[in-house]
C-alpha cells in the first residue's frame, strides 16, 4: 500500500465512515483521530478537547483567528494549540508560507485571549471558555505548543520546523511547533502503533554522562544499576519530554498542592545541601543504555533508549517547576536512582516495577496494562463470538476488541486487496473497539459520568481499578453474557451519540457531545431503576440494534442533560470541568424524568436479569476450571516438582501447600484422570503464593 492508495482508504474508511455512523462532520473524526497519534503514538500531548473557533478581522482590536482543538495543562505549564488542515481533495504540499499562516492564526487566538475578545462572545462556547481560562493564568503558561494536522504531505522544502520565542507586553512564551501529515498517520498505522522511542543523551544537556555502578545480579530478564543523577538534568528532560517520561508511572504530577511536593520545593529553594538525604530518589526503567568506562567516574551512562520514570515523577516534575516558577538554582542538587534496563519487553515485570516502587506510598495501581487477564478474555470473546445476522444481512461479523493498539490495522498491511477486502468484511471498523472505549461504556452504564468525562486514560484507570477489585473477588462475572452485554452497551451509547447529534438544540452549538453523551447514558439508566426495571442490554445484542422506543426518552433526557451542564448558576464556570465533579452527577440524577410508557414496555424486570446472569457465572466458572486443569497439565510434572523444592527452600509453602502441588504432579503423571474443585483451588492458593515471592 502506497502513500495515495493509503490516503483514500483513510478518508473514507477511518474518516468518512465514522462520521457518517456517529452523525458528526469528518473534520471532527479527524480531529480526534489526530490528536490520538499525537497523544498514543507520539507522545506529544496529553489531552485534546476540540473547541472550534474562527475570527476573520471586522474590528481593529483583533486579528484574525483560528483554532480546532486545545489544551491547557497548568501541572508542566504548557499550552496545547491545534490547527486541523483536513482536505479530501487531491494531496497537496504543506509549504513554509502554509505552515507559517496556520501558526500565526493559533498564536492570534492566543494573544486575542489576552486581550479579552471573548467578553462579547458565546459564554458557552468550548473556545470561549478556554480563551477566559488563558487570560486567567497566562502567568502561569511557559511553552505554547502548535500543532497542525493534516491530510496533506509537508513539502521536502521544508528542513526545519524552529518556531522563534513569542512575546506580548513583557512576558515571553517559549513556542514549539509540531506537524502530523498524511505519512506521519501513515507511518502509525505501519508501526502498529507502537510509541515513538524517546532517546535521551545526555551531552544534549549539558553533561557528560551519569555515574553508575552495575548490581551483579544474575537474570536474564534485566539488568540493574545504581546511579547519582545531576537534579538539573532531571529537570531538563522534564522540560522537553514531559508526561513522555511518565507513561509507566502510577501518579500524574499534583503542582505544589500536595505536602510532598511542598516539601520537595522548600528543601530546593532552602535546605539543598540536604536535598540527597531527605529525598528517597526515584526508580527507572530502559529498554537500553549506553555505558562507557570513564578515568575519571569509572562507568558513565552516557544514553538511555526509552527512559521511564517509574516512581519519581513527583520528584522530577516538582524540579523543573521550582526551576521555571522560582529561577531556583538547581546546581549541587543530585537524585539517587535505581535503573532496571529490560532485556526483552516484559509487561507484566514493568507492572509489578510500578506497583512495588509505589507501594511505600500508600499508592494505587492504575496502569491500564492490556495484559491484564480481564482484557485477555474479552479479546477472546471478540475472536471467537459472532454477531447475530443484522436483518438483511448474509454474512456472520465479529466485533473487534482491540486490546493492544494496532491489532486491527497491522494484519491490513501485510493483505492483498482481497484479502483486506474480506478482513474488512467480517470485521468492519465501526465494529471495532478499544480498552478506552469499553472503559467507557461500561462505567457510562454503571452510572459514572463524571469519571467518563475525564476522557480516555483517566477513565480507563477507574474502571480498571474497580474492575480489578470485582476479578479477584470473582472472576466469573466476566463471562460470554458480560460480554455480549457490553456489546449491547456499545451500541447503545452509539445510538445515543446518534440522537444527541440530530438534536435542533445540540445543532445549534455543538459542544460538550461527550459529556453530554455519557450523562444521559447513566441518567437513563437510573430512570429505568426508578421504575424497578433494567435496560435489557442482551436482548440489543440479538437485535443488534437499539429498539425504537428508547429515541425519544433519548432526546428528551439528553435536553435535560444540556440544560443543566449550561447552567449559569453551576458552581463551576468551565462546562468540562464541571462535567467531571461529582457535583454535577448528583444535580442531573436528582433532576426529575419519567420514562415513557413505550420505552418502560421494553425494559426488563431485574429478576428476569438475574436469572440468566447466574446461569453464566456458573458456565464461566466451568470454564475457567477447565482453563485451570489445561494450564496445570502442560506445565508438566518437573515443572511442579522445581516448583515444590524452590518454595521450601525459600519458605514460601507450607505443607498443605506441597500437597496441593503433589496433586500436579499426579494429575501431570495421569495418575488422576480428573481434578476437583477442592484440588484446583488448593493448587491455585499455592501458585498465587509462588508467584508473590517471585518463583512461578
Amino acid at each position: 500500500m502506497d502513500i495515495l492508495e493509503f490516503r483514500e482508504s483513510y478518508i473514507n474508511e477511518d474518516i468518512n465512515a465514522e462520521a457518517v455512523n456517529t452523525s458528526r462532520y469528518p473534520v471532527e473524526v479527524f480531529i480526534d483521530n489526530a490528536a490520538d497519534i499525537l497523544k498514543n503514538d507520539y507522545s506529544l500531548i496529553t489531552d485534546m478537547s476540540q473547541c472550534f473557533f474562527s475570527f476573520t478581522k471586522g474590528n481593529r482590536a483583533y486579528k484574525n483567528m483560528h483554532i480546532d482543538a486545545a489544551y491547557l495543562d497548568l501541572a508542566s505549564n504548557t499550552l496545547d494549540l491545534l490547527y486541523a488542515d483536513y482536505n479530501e481533495g487531491e494531496i497537496t504540499n504543506i509549504t513554509n508560507e502554509i505552515i507559517n499562516s496556520r501558526s500565526q492564526l493559533l498564536l492570534n487566538f492566543f494573544e486575542n485571549s489576552l486581550k479579552g475578545f471573548f467578553a462579547s462572545a458565546e459564554q458557552a462556547d468550548p473556545a470561549v471558555q478556554l480563551a477566559r481560562d488563558i487570560r486567567l493564568n497566562y502567568s502561569d503558561i511557559h511553552t505554547i505548543h502548535l500543532f497542525i494536522v493534516s491530510t496533506n504531505r509537508l513539502s521536502k522544502s521544508v528542513k526545519k520546523l524552529n518556531y522563534p520565542d513569542y512575546t506580548y507586553q513583557g512576558h515571553s512564551f517559549k513556542v514549539t511547533l509540531d506537524i502530523l501529515d498524511i505519512e506521519g498517520i501513515f507511518r502509525s498505522k505501519q508501526a502498529g502503533f507502537e510509541k515513538e522511542q524517546i532517546t535521551i543523551t545526555c551531552t544534549d544537556f549539558g553533561i557528560k554522562g551519569i555515574p553508575c555502578i552495575k548490581a551483579e545480579i544474575e537474570t536474564d530478564q534485566y539488568d540493574s544499576y545504581l546511579a547519582i543523577v545531576p537534579g538539573a538534568f532531571l529537570a531538563e528532560i522534564y522540560k522537553k519530554y514531559s508526561s513522555a517520561l511518565l507513561e509507566s508511572n502510577v501518579r500524574s504530577f499534583l503542582k505544589f498542592n500536595g505536602a510532598v511536593n511542598k516539601g520537595i520545593r522548600g528543601t530546593v529553594l532552602n535546605e539543598k545541601s540536604r536535598f540527597f538525604t531527605y529525598n528517597n530518589g526515584i526508580s527507572t526503567t530502559a529498554k537500553a543504555v549506553t555505558v562507557v568506562s570513564d578515568p575519571e567516574y569509572g562507568k558513565l551512562i552516557t544514553e538511555f533508549a526509552d527512559l521511564q520514570i517509574i516512581n519519581g515523577g513527583q520528584t522530577t516534575a516538582t524540579l523543573a517547576a521550582t526551576n521555571i516558577k522560582n529561577n531556583a538554582d538547581l546546581s549541587g542538587i543530585y537524585v539517587q536512582m535505581k535503573l532496571t534496563v529490560l532485556k526483552d519487553s516484559d509487561p507484566e515485570l514493568i507492572r509489578n516495577i510500578a506497583k512495588y516502587a509505589n507501594s511505600q506510598n500508600k499508592v494505587k495501581t492504575a496502569d491500564l496494562n492490556s495484559s491484564h487477564p480481564f482484557y485477555v478474555r474479552m479479546e477472546d470473546f471478540s475472536r471467537r463470538i459472532y454477531a447475530p445476522l443484522a436483518s438483511g444481512s448474509l454474512v456472520q461479523q465479529l466485533w473487534f476488541f482491540e486490546r493492544a493498539r494496532g491489532q486491527y490495522e497491522q494484519p491490513l498491511m501485510q493483505m492483498t486487496k482481497a484479502q483486506a477486502n474480506n478482513y474488512k468484511l467480517t470485521r468492519p471498523k465501526n465494529m471495532k473497539f478499544t480498552l478506552t472505549d469499553l472503559a467507557k461504556y461500561m462505567n457510562a452504564a454503571n452510572m459514572l459520568p463524571h469519571y467518563v468525562s475525564w476522557g480516555g486514560e483517566v477513565n480507563a484507570a477507574h474502571f480498571h481499578n474497580d474492575m480489578e477489585m470485582q476479578w479477584n473477588r470473582n472472576d466469573a462475572v466476566y463471562n460470554e453474557l458480560f460480554y455480549k452485554e457490553l456489546i449491547g452497551k456499545k451500541i447503545l451509547f452509539a445510538m445515543i451519540e446518534n440522537t444527541i447529534s440530530a438534536q435542533q438544540w445540540y445543532q445549534e452549538n455543538r459542544a460538550y457531545r461527550p459529556q453530554i453523551v455519557a450523562y444521559t447514558f447513566s441518567k437513563l439508566v437510573l430512570a429505568a431503576k426508578e421504575i424497578h426495571k433494567e435496560i435489557n442490554f442482551r436482548q440489543i445484542w440479538d437485535m443488534q440494534s437499539v429498539p425504537n422506543e428508547f429515541e425519544k426518552d433519548i432526546a428528551r433526557i439528553g435536553k435535560i442533560v444540556f440544560d443543566r451542564i449550561n447552567d449559569p448558576n453551576r458552581s463551576t464556570a468551565n462546562v468540562e470541568t464541571y462535567c467531571k465533579k461529582q457535583e454535577c452527577w448528583d444535580i442531573i440524577s436528582k433532576a426529575p424524568y419519567q420514562i415513557s410508557d413505550e420505552l418502560a414496555e421494553v425494559l426488563i424486570p431485574p429478576k428476569e436479569k438475574a436469572i440468566e446472569t447466574a446461569a453464566a457465572k456458573k458456565e464461566q466458572k466451568f470454564d475457567n476450571g477447565l482453563f485451570n486443569e489445561i494450564a496445570i497439565f502442560k506445565k508438566g510434572a518437573d515443572y511442579w516438582a522445581s516448583m515444590i523444592e524452590r518454595g521450601k527452600a525459600q519458605y514460601v509453602l507450607n505443607n498443605a501447600d506441597v500437597f496441593a502441588l503433589t496433586d500436579a504432579i499426579k494429575y501431570c503423571q495421569m495418575q488422576y484422570t480428573q481434578l476437583s474443585k477442592k484440588q484446583i483451588k488448593a493448587i491455585t492458593g499455592a501458585i498465587a503464593k509462588l508467584k508473590e515471592n517471585g518463583i512461578e
